[in-house]
């Protein structure tokens, strides 16, 4: 099924489930305290379901559309609520239910649209970062979380990918989740031959859902560990497992494995920078262990993972426990989290605009 197309039934149904629930509530008129409290609790409610979806246990899978179909109803009716209270007091009149929900659905409607519009379009971010063990300027393109055959038209992935090599960069990095595990064999072989044709070196980390770790949840695995792999090195894609590689004469690269691996990531202590004097690049999917990787030398890291919450206030909320989007920096070293250039299943997102970064390295 056309995955608008499913949404679109999913927020219909969550809209019928919040009338039903609500007539009964709406036979008696409410107090002005009772009003409040019920658009506090409608805006609660639909950040718990964002949430479950983007970081909630993985058995849920099955319920995921559902939650997030009801993250844009309960949104849309606690701003109805908000006008709908805001028309009272202004009017001293009340309006029947059929009003409040009339604008319901059209503010889930506009809301939808808008994070439609968010989910397709994907622009570059630069960034420019100095050092004085730069000896030459380079550029890197960092793009992650493409989520192929999920929440994005493949149009607009090719659009993106195209761009990217066109951009002149020196490089550029994968920084996993280019698909995952809603991904078909065929979809996962496209995407990567996108990278095939380009004239400069493309590195490649895995992502947590890269190789479908819970296939189990979302119909069964679609293609197997070698097979991705295949397909991969098969386009000239150099895969980065806890190893370095000599972007220039003054920039490492070290592309670390997924922290789902377990024991198969390598503790940061057993590796050894080949050489502490040039400009060090890490490559790490989820930004959780950017202080341990400054003990090996790391100046950059480039790390994606985190959507940037994807749905507004998750970004938010993230932002006061744990890295989200942007730049963070520690010991003089920098770690820049990118929001992602696709988002995960929901063919929308309302935190941000969905996007790669354009990393340019000078000379201090």
């Amino acid at each position: 099924m056309n995955v608008f197309l499913e949404f679109a039934i999913y927020f219909a149904a969550s809209e019928l489930l919040l009338t039903l629930i609500q007539i009964p509530l709406r036979k008696r008129e409410l107090t002005k305290k009772s009003r409040i409290i019920t658009i506090v609790v409608k805006a609660l409610l639909a950040v718990i379901c964002a949430f479950i979806p983007m970081a909630g246990p993985v058995h849920l899978r099955f319920a995921q559309p559902f939650f997030m179909a009801m993250y844009f109803a309960l949104f849309a009716d606690a701003i109805a609520d908000a006008v709908y209270s805001i028309i009272i007091c202004l009017s001293k009149k009340e309006r029947r239910f059929a009003v409040i929900k009339s604008v319901s659905v059209l503010c889930g409607i506009l809301f939808f649209a808008y994070g439609i519009f968010n989910m397709e379009t994907v622009k570059p971010k630069y960034h420019t970062y100095t050092s004085s063990k730069l000896e030459s300027e380079h550029t890197i393109v960092f793009l992650a979380d493409l989520h192929v055959g999920g929440a994005q038209p493949f149009e607009i992935t090719e659009k993106t990918v195209n761009e990217i090599k066109e951009s002149g960069a020196d490089a550029t990095v994968l920084g996993g989740d280019i698909v995952d595990d809603y991904t078909t064999k065929e979809e996962m072989e496209a995407a990567f031959a996108l990278f095939a044709d380009f004239d400069t070196p493309v590195y490649y980390v895995y992502g947590n859902h890269d190789r479908q770790g819970h296939a189990e949840y979302a119909g069964g695995l679609k293609f197997t560990r070698e097979e991705l792999e295949k397909a991969i090195t098969d386009n000239g894609i150099i895969i980065l497992q806890d190893e370095f590689a000599e972007l220039a004469p003054d920039v490492l690269l070290l592309g670390r494995e997924d922290l789902t691996e377990g024991d198969g990531r390598a503790d940061i202590s057993s590796l050894k920078n080949p050489a502490p004097e040039k400009y060090l690049v890490t490559i790490d999917h989820q930004p959780a262990k950017f202080k341990d990787n400054i003990t090996v030398g790391t100046d950059l890291q480039l790390s994606g993972h985190t959507h940037a919450g994807q749905f507004f206030p998750l970004g938010e909320l993230y932002s006061i426990i744990s890295y989200n989007c942007g730049d963070y920096k520690v010991k003089g070293a920098v770690m820049q989290v990118t929001p992602g250039a696709c988002g995960w299943r929901m063919p929308a997102r309302t935190s941000s605009h969905c996007r790669y970064e354009v990393i340019t390295l000078k000379p201090e």
